[in-house]
């Protein structure tokens, strides 16, 4: 969820608001692709991205390398303060006089639908699917989208891709795509069709992802998967980029390398200084403990000494990312807890609310390095006024 509300959001979380306690419909999503006018063969070039995490920044390099000649239409998930950052073009969010006309684009589709009954229309699925329609309206030359939350249980995988992306798996939001890496490795990648002619892949993934990928899973369809190439950079970041980068190459044949000084990524160990201060402030969404030792380590190169504010919600490893924040000074702190529970977090010490954590970080005047999911990182960000609509 994001810092920033907007009443032009109303119809894309309609139905989660109101049968959340349901779970999401096949039904429903297959019939608003239908009511949108869009079909499995989508008529611009696309490349989708999957993965457990990483995919924001694999996205915004994919759309970075192919904008350098041509018009690109993206679909992101989750945004950091505004819904309208899911649908960009040319890195950039869409405005909000454009919103409202996604919103209304969403909100008669919607109205054609038959009432709920076994379920509801996500609202990631309503972005991505409403996105879609809108960017194809816009003309865009190629689309690069990020799923919203799995692969087969999402929106996306009701289109085919000529290429597909995949960042690092790893045991992550387990009680929605499957409770084992196999069970998750089958969802995301599952959006690989016949019709996918380039996979490119985080040289670092399970055993269970080259399992599926050479054709060994049991439920596989008998499909022929194109050998994947492997992606190693020299850091985390650098290599996501490189899925991004080498993702668009297949569709354009001329590789753009897309270097992280190019990009404005916030959320991804990003800087900033917050108002009438001279602490830096860095934000990451890293939510394993890979991702926050990660986060610390670029801390501590461009912030020298700090103190932790760590958003880690009880759906997360939080033992484990604790273990790894242990030597620091830490504050925790709760996020979204409409939907998000906190009490593993809770056993450890007091979880402060967001503004209260940034004001008592703000007053000690200390470099900070907020850490944790992107709802989390969106508070921060929202707190400390930072730019998050544009990419470049």
């Amino acid at each position: 969820m994001v810092a920033t509300h907007d009443p032009h959001d109303e119809p894309f979380f309609r139905e989660w608001n109101t049968h959340r306690h349901l779970t999401r419909s096949r039904t429903r999503t297959t019939q608003l692709q239908h009511a949108l006018g869009l079909t499995r063969t989508l008529p611009t070039p696309a490349i989708l991205i999957v993965g457990s995490k990483g995919k924001g920044t694999a996205t915004a390099a994919a759309t970075s390398a192919l904008a350098k000649n041509a018009t690109v239409g993206t679909i992101t998930s989750p945004p950091l303060r505004h819904n309208r950052e899911r649908i960009r073009i040319n890195g950039r969010a869409i405005s909000h006089a454009e919103y409202a006309c996604l919103s209304e684009i969403a909100h008669t589709a919607i109205d054609t639908l038959p009432p709920v009954t076994d379920g509801y229309l996500p609202p990631s699925g309503i972005y991505t699917q409403v996105g879609i329609a809108y960017l194809l309206q816009q003309g865009v030359d190629y689309l690069v989208i990020e799923e919203g939350l799995g692969g087969l249980s999402d929106d996306v995988s009701l289109f085919d891709y000529p290429t597909v992306g995949i960042t690092q798996i790893f045991m992550e939001h387990g009680d929605i795509l499957g409770n084992s890496i196999s069970a998750i490795t089958n969802d995301l990648l599952g959006t690989i069709t016949p019709a996918t002619t380039n996979i490119v892949s985080h040289y670092n993934q399970p055993q269970e992802v080259w399992d599926y990928l050479e054709g060994r899973e049991p439920e596989l369809p008998e499909l022929e998967l194109p050998e994947p190439e492997l992606v190693h950079a020299s850091t985390m970041t650098a290599t996501n980029l490189e899925i991004g980068a080498r993702a668009a190459a297949t569709l354009t044949g001329r590789y753009v390398p897309i270097g992280e000084q190019e990009l404005i990524l916030p959320a991804r160990a990003s800087t900033h200084t917050p108002p009438q201060s001279d602490a830096l402030w860095m934000v990451d969404a890293g939510i394993n403990p890979e991702g926050i030792q990660h986060a610390i380590t670029r801390a501590t190169e461009e912030l020298g000494s700090f103190h932790v504010l760590a958003g880690l919600p009880d759906v997360k490893d939080v033992d484990a990312c604790l273990e790894v924040l242990e030597p620091l000074p830490v504050t925790f702190v709760g996020a979204g807890r409409d939907y998000l529970d906190y009490s593993h977090l809770a056993a450890h010490g007091p979880v402060l609310t967001v503004e209260g954590a940034c004001e008592q970080a703000l007053a000690s005047g200390k470099n900070t390095l907020a850490v944790g999911t992107m709802s989390f990182a969106g508070a921060v960000l929202e707190f400390l006024d930072a730019p998050t609509h544009f990419w470049w």
